[in-house]
């Protein structure tokens, strides 16, 4: 049963790190205006790893000196840029929704390790580990606005509805649908798309206190 049990434990890890070691079609545009395709990977939390073809030796590049990466990682082909999410901070964003209101999501997923805590009894034991999935949801109007965080999926949760409904004040009908809770968090796309097809000049009154 024991060697049974390892052996599962073993193909799983295989599993992963083939699956992990995997890279997927990409585009990457550089500042410059050059762009090359071949297989790639983020890494790093603010690079791309990046193949021209499988078996090629991989090179890497800092998000700094690109424009764009798009990536064919989901059903639909994701594009990452280098936002500066607040003052001196970068980091690499997913385009959600682009328009007057720019919607972007920073994903960040990892295993934090286990750790010794002290025990009732001044023994030391051990805490198991944990898997973490943090999603942070930004918007940018335009492509030179401010950024604002309009929350996240563990940060912040019961202030979304103030938070979206102060950014869209320009659009009251769109703020009535969020403080109703017709929309709501988990409807963050559809709020900005509503925004982007719904509140354009013509339709747009503005608040005056």
């Amino acid at each position: 049963m024991k060697k049974t049990t390892l052996l599962v434990l073993i193909c799983c890890f295989v599993g992963s790190s083939i699956a992990i070691a995997q890279k997927d079609a990409a585009t990457i545009y550089f500042k410059d205006g050059n762009k090359i395709q071949g297989l790639a990977k983020l890494i790093n939390g603010n690079q791309v790893k990046f193949k021209n073809n499988k078996g090629d030796k991989p090179k890497k590049f800092h998000f700094k000196e690109l424009e764009q990466v798009v990536i064919n990682d989901r059903e639909e082909p994701s594009t990452y840029v280098y936002l500066e999410t607040k003052k001196d901070y970068f980091n690499v964003v997913r385009e959600l929704e682009i328009g007057m209101v720019n919607l972007y999501i920073l994903e960040q997923t990892g295993y934090s390790s286990p750790m010794f805590v002290g025990g009732t009894n001044g023994q030391m034991n051990m805490a198991h580990g944990t898997y973490y999935d943090i999603k942070n949801l930004y918007v940018r109007r335009g492509l030179n606005g401010e950024i604002t965080h309009l929350g996240s999926n563990q940060l912040f949760s019961k202030n979304f509805k103030n938070a979206a409904s102060t950014y869209f004040t320009d659009c009251p009908v769109l703020v009535e649908k969020i403080q109703s809770k017709e929309f709501k968090k988990k409807h963050v796309r559809d709020i900005v798309n509503f925004y982007n097809l719904q509140c354009n000049d013509q339709q747009v009154v503005i608040l005056k206190k």
